[in-house]
Order: structure tokens, then C-alpha cells, then sequence
């Protein structure tokens, strides 16, 4: 419990706020709590749903895609603090827990192609404390997040699991060996697929897959199998469960992957993984069926694997050929409209409950946001974090109003620099 003032505090008499809601913004963390603001992405928002998820969905004989949400990098030239990661995981999050119905409704699917076309999506990053360094064992993630993932009041693999069974003929008591047999048989009807399935941590994923126990998959997944069996043996694991999905009735997964810039320094097996995703594409399999994979990138990610990629002959990921403007989003930052719609809604979630605010911005006006908008160059971070050192030179002031004089002396500063900061060595916090 935080400590409590008989002093009433300029935050609290004057703005009607809890707290600084900016003070801790920081670097994206998908299992952390942040305020979501689909919003701020604008236009942006329908085309990543039409890009990465209606055009496969439209498309019955090849779904998959390999995509990148880029970042624009006016006001960063890292490209960074634009609300790829947020976006990527929050939509996934979103997704799951109705299996993309709302997403279908809101791009005006017919009602009928909605129930029939359940779909899932998944996040992963490359965190080196976790031992997620090669793409198998980051995909392995994105499975353990897309198995978590909350569907209603039951888990998406609770969820999937039933799906499965009211489609089997089975002895009570028996139900989950009824699913590690359903998996086996669809997964054997892909003659060229070299899946061990006697090898002994591919059959305890598959036993755990079948039972009940969210809590025990997911951390089978995150907790015992081993960086060397993650990285060898991991897309296995993605073949199963995507065949486990395909059971369920799932036609379309996306995998969103995060941070690639640290794969290229994580892992000693760079050529062997980014081959790995090239026979994903070729290979016959229910991932080449069923899964695509978009990278988050920005100017130094690109670099970073651009030599693989190449060799791979892997579709190109780069945002200055016009031809890839299919499989590429950029997210260019705020505007006016997404900047008010933004800072309000987190302003909205510290105000004290009672408090009169004469408008949603208070204690920030139209032409203050406007201004910090401007000094940020539309970069969401930097500008949250700038109305956070604002509102927080507002206290130290005991300031009753803010107003444009008050506040242009104050964006005087190098917030590009600020946002850019050797964020990289910083991009994995723990989970």
C-alpha cells in the first residue's frame, strides 16, 4: 500500500489523478499490465488485420504469408517506441479470446464465414535469460502464449481441446488418449514430415496437449524442455500443435515475432534456423498449410539478417521495394486525433473517481498535446514520456493550470536521443 499525505497533492486537488499515469513508461512487456489503445494506430489498425490475417483467409490454397510490421522513423532513427511489440501481442491477446469472431465482424465477414473460419495468433521474442535464442524455441513460445491465452471463461487450449472431442468417438475415461491419437493420425497424413513421435519430450508435449492442464503444458513448454531440444527438435512442437489446432476446426495461426535484431546476436546457429523457416514454407506440413509469420523490424533488424535471408531466397521483408507493400505495415506514428485519443484514455484510467475535469485532456489542452506532439514528431513513447515529465514539473511547480507558456520551455530537449538510448541491450525485460 503506498503511503498516504495529509497534504493534498497538486496530482490529486488540481488534475485529478491517482498518480503520474506516464511515469513508468517504458519498454513494452507482454505479460505486464498497460493501458491497450487500439486507437492510436488509426487507419493502421484495419490494414494489419487485412494484411496478416482476411488476404490468407480469402486465399484457400496458400495462407501463408511472411510479413514485417515496420516502424516509421520520424522522430526515432532507431524506428523505435511506435507500438510494434504492443500491437503484435495485444491484437494476438485480443484474437484468442474469441477466435478472431470480432476482428472478422468489425472487416465485415459475412456472419456465416465467421463461425466457420476460427482463428488464432501468437507472440514470441527472442530473450536470452529464457534460453529463446534460435527461431524453434521463440515459435515454441508463441504456442505456450497462444495456449495461455484467455477464450471466455476457459483457456484457448481448454477450448481447442473440447472442440476436438465432440468430434471424437471415444470410451469415457479415455479422453485424452483419444487426442494423442487424433494428433498422431493427422499428423502421419503428411507423408514427408520427419516427426519422431516416439522421441520421448515430443510425446510428453503431445500427452500434456491432450489432457486438461493449461498450467502444465505451459509450463512443460517454458520450464523443461531444454534450449538444445528447443533449438533441434522445436519445430516439431509447432507442427504438433498447429496439427492439434487443425483438429479443433482452426484453418488460419499467425506468429508474431518479436526483436529479431537479438537473434543475430543470440545465436551461433543463425543459418541453420533462418533455413528452418524456409522449409517451413516448402515443406508439406499443417504449419506451411495453416501458419504464417510476421517479423517486427526496423532499419538495424534488417540489416541484421538481411545476409540469411538472401541465401535463403525468403520473400523480402524490405520497406523500400514498393512489390512488398502487401506484406508490410508501417506504423508511422500519431496524429492529432490518435494523440488526444491516447493520452486521454490514460488519463482516464488514474482519474479519481468524483473529480469534475472540465474536459477528457485535463489538465492538458488540445494545443499542448499538439505542441509535445510536434517535439516528439508523433513518436507514442516519447511523447507519453514527455506529458510524464510534464505532469511531474507540474507537482515539483505546485502548477494549478498548465498552459502553452507553461509548457514550450520544457520540450526544449533531444527526446530522440532520450527514446533511443541503447535500448537494445534493454528490449528482453524478464518475464
Amino acid at each position: 500500500m503506498a503511503i498516504r499525505r495529509q497534504k493534498k497533492s497538486v496530482m490529486v486537488e488540481n488534475f485529478g489523478l491517482r498518480d503520474n499515469p506516464f511515469s513508468s513508461i517504458g519498454i513494452y512487456n507482454v505479460d505486464g499490465e498497460h493501458t491497450y489503445v487500439p486507437e492510436m494506430y488509426g487507419r493502421q489498425l484495419n490494414e494489419f488485420y487485412e494484411k496478416f490475417f482476411l488476404r490468407s483467409l480469402e486465399n484457400e490454397r496458400h495462407r501463408q504469408v511472411i510479413g514485417a510490421v515496420w516502424s516509421s522513423h520520424t522522430g526515432s532513427k532507431w524506428g523505435k517506441g511506435f507500438g510494434k511489440s504492443m500491437l503484435m501481442a495485444e491484437e494476438s491477446k485480443r484474437l484468442n479470446q474469441d477466435f478472431g469472431a470480432a476482428m472478422l465482424r468489425r472487416m465485415e465477414v459475412e456472419e456465416e464465414d465467421v463461425a466457420q473460419h476460427p482463428i488464432l495468433s501468437g507472440y514470441c521474442t527472442f530473450d536470452q535469460s529464457k534460453g529463446i535464442t534460435s527461431f524453434p524455441a521463440a515459435l515454441l513460445d508463441a504456442v505456450g502464449f497462444i495456449i495461455a491465452s484467455p477464450y471466455g471463461e476457459t483457456t484457448v487450449h481448454r477450448e481447442l481441446r473440447a472442440r476436438i472431442l465432440a468430434d471424437l468417438d471415444y470410451q469415457e475415461g479415455y479422453a485424452g488418449q483419444a487426442i494423442e491419437e487424433a494428433i498422431q493420425a493427422e499428423l502421419r497424413k503428411y507423408s514427408g514430415l520427419n516427426i519422431q513421435l516416439g522421441h520421448h519430450t515430443l510425446s510428453r508435449f503431445i500427452f500434456d496437449l491432450a489432457r486438461e492442464d493449461t498450467a502444465a503444458i505451459v509450463g512443460f513448454i517454458r520450464h523443461e524442455i531444454g534450449p538444445r531440444i528447443k533449438a533441434t527438435q522445436g519445430f516439431n512442437f509447432i507442427h504438433v500443435f498447429n496439427a492439434f489446432a487443425k483438429l479443433a476446426g482452426v484453418v488460419y495461426i499467425t506468429y508474431f515475432i518479436d526483436q529479431i535484431e537479438n537473434f543475430s546476436r543470440f545465436t551461433r546457429q543463425q543459418e541453420r534456423d533462418i533455413k528452418i523457416i524456409r522449409e517451413a514454407m516448402c515443406q508439406t506440413s499443417p504449419t506451411a498449410d495453416m501458419a504464417s509469420f510476421i517479423f517486427q523490424m526496423h532499419i538495424h533488424a534488417q540489416q541484421a539478417i538481411e545476409n540469411w535471408w538472401q541465401i535463403e531466397d525468403l520473400p523480402s521483408l524490405d520497406i523500400t521495394v514498393p512489390t512488398n507493400s502487401g506484406r508490410i505495415i508501417t506504423i508511422t506514428g500519431l496524429g492529432r486525433q490518435e494523440a488526444e485519443i491516447l493520452t486521454s484514455r490514460y488519463l482516464a484510467d488514474y482519474r479519481i473517481d468524483g473529480f469534475d475535469s472540465p474536459q477528457p485532456l485535463h489538465p492538458f489542452t488540445p494545443e499542448i498535446i499538439q505542441a509535445v506532439l510536434d517535439a516528439t514528431s508523433g513518436n507514442p513513447r516519447s511523447l507519453l514520456r514527455t506529458l510524464g515529465d510534464i505532469l511531474d514539473k507540474a507537482r515539483d511547480d505546485e502548477r494549478d493550470i498548465l498552459d502553452l507558456t507553461y509548457v514550450e520551455p520544457l520540450l526544449d530537449q533531444d527526446y530522440d536521443a532520450q527514446a533511443n538510448v541503447l535500448e537494445d541491450e534493454f528490449d528482453n525485460p524478464v518475464r
